[in-house]
């Protein structure tokens, strides 16, 4: 891949990340509390975080 690639990827997943965990605690703090949303943008944000330290870390030789 190339870095431009990877640096473009790597950028929206950290972005879609944060708004994932923003959008869980704001889910999660609402009364009556939306668990499903929250736990839903969470697993998402998670997934984002996960995917962009994996595009984003050096390799190892």
């Amino acid at each position: 891949m190339k870095p431009f690639w990877k640096i473009f990827l790597g950028i929206f997943c950290y972005v879609a990340a944060v708004a994932g965990i923003g959008l869980a605690v704001l889910n999660a703090s609402q009364k009556p509390a939306a668990t499903t949303y929250a736990v839903l943008f969470g697993a998402m944000g998670v997934v984002f975080l996960v995917a962009a330290v994996a595009v984003t870390r050096k390799p190892r030789y």
